[in-house]
């Protein structure tokens, strides 16, 4: 069989959840063709994904030794080095995603010059957001240490997370994406902080809690919600349903109702504010809590998550805004295609003090993971 067609058949296998069977054939195609760099980022990439990050960066370092412009295997590599923690040498290889996919041809021109660590007495920084939602919650905290080392700090980003950023007051000023930005001396996107000033697993702040919820909102939903009976529990089920990834994030909506319907002694409230009519008329009818049309930004939703004992997500913004907010998050995680900030085998995350983390024990198995929610929300009393 040819080469191409080896990996062509590899390809098929990881798109069809079959890790194992593209190892083989990509496997086949480097004894075939040991100078593939197609095949050796391939299978780094799926060993990787599998969860193992620390067997997977030889395959990506050969595959970058035969091709030094494959800048997919340049990813995938910085991608294995954060989820095994190596976060000294992931942050440099990470600066590779400007030239990825969908960043790439993203990375602003801008005529001053980007931070790379100089001197901020005095000065004013621009800090760019990128990415997700998800992703700016969890890398705002860095904020922090620009203005430690003097900085005048300013933030360009979505306008659904400026209300809920007022609240950290270092920042100076907000911009829109669209919006003239004032003037700065340097500028720099926002997950690019970290690796600058050298975090690493050992120095990361463990801070309980880096934001915080608007008091006028919090009383509106206090309001709304009324008296306490029974322990509150948010939940989400479900990132960005027009991802690929999410195809492995996301829990079945079956699932979630079911464990839903196995704990009637909670007052289930939704955070899913994508959900459809029919899903939304189901978790209804289970006696689960809605407000639609009452979330019009995350500054609502962290204001409703302020009330919450417990907030029940898969790995989506919704883990982060309530990891951020120092609430009880339970993050319930696929196996594969982890996401390198969970790191692997533990139930503990170092970027959130109150974060407990639920993992698969083989891919697509969310009952075992929801059997273990079931078991922890049984140690909960009002």
């Amino acid at each position: 069989m040819e080469t191409e067609l080896l990996v062509a058949n590899g390809n098929q296998c990881r798109e069809d959840n079959n890790p194992e069977g593209a190892l083989a054939f990509y496997a086949q195609a480097m004894t075939q063709d040991r100078r593939h760099a197609g095949a050796f980022n391939n299978y780094g990439n799926v060993l990787r994904e599998a969860g193992d990050p620390e067997g997977a960066i030889p395959f990506l370092q050969r595959a970058i030794q035969l091709d030094p412009q494959n800048i997919t295997a340049h990813f995938n590599l910085a991608v294995a080095y954060l989820l095994s923690g190596d976060y000294a040498r992931g942050w440099p290889q990470y600066e590779s995603r400007w030239r990825y996919e969908h960043l790439n041809g993203l990375l602003p021109n801008l005529p001053q010059p980007r931070w790379t660590g100089e001197d901020l007495n005095g000065k004013t920084i621009l800090v760019l957001a990128e990415q997700g939602h998800g992703d700016n919650i969890q890398f705002i905290r860095f904020v922090g240490d620009l203005v430690t080392r003097g900085g005048r700090v300013i933030v360009q980003i979505n306008e659904s997370l400026i209300p809920l950023f007022r609240s950290i007051t270092q920042i100076a000023e907000f911009f829109g994406p669209n919006d003239p930005v004032s003037e700065f001396d340097y500028w720099t996107p926002i997950m690019s902080i970290p690796g600058i000033i050298g975090t690493t697993l050992e120095n990361l702040s463990h801070v309980q809690q880096y934001l915080a919820a608007d008091t006028r909102l919090v009383k509106g939903w206090q309001e709304l919600l009324g008296p306490k009976k029974r322990l509150r529990v948010g939940f989400c089920w479900s990132g960005r349903r027009d991802t690929w990834i999410n195809r492995h994030k996301a829990m079945p909506f079956e699932t979630m109702l079911e464990l839903i319907k196995r704990n009637p002694d909670y007052e289930w409230i939704n955070l899913q504010c994508d959900c459809t009519k029919e899903e939304e008329a189901e978790l209804v009818a289970n006696g689960v809590t809605a407000y639609p049309g009452m979330i019009r930004n995350f500054a609502d939703t962290a204001a409703l998550v302020h009330h919450l004992d417990v907030v029940l997500s898969v790995d989506t913004a919704i883990a982060h805004l309530a990891g951020a907010l120092g609430r009880p998050a339970w993050i319930m995680l696929s196996q594969f295609a982890l996401d390198w900030r969970w790191l692997l085998n533990r139930d503990s995350s170092p970027w959130y003090t109150t974060a407990r983390l639920f993992r698969q024990p083989t891919m697509g198995d969310w009952t075992s993971v929801t059997e273990r929610v079931h078991k922890f929300l049984g140690f909960f009393k009002i």
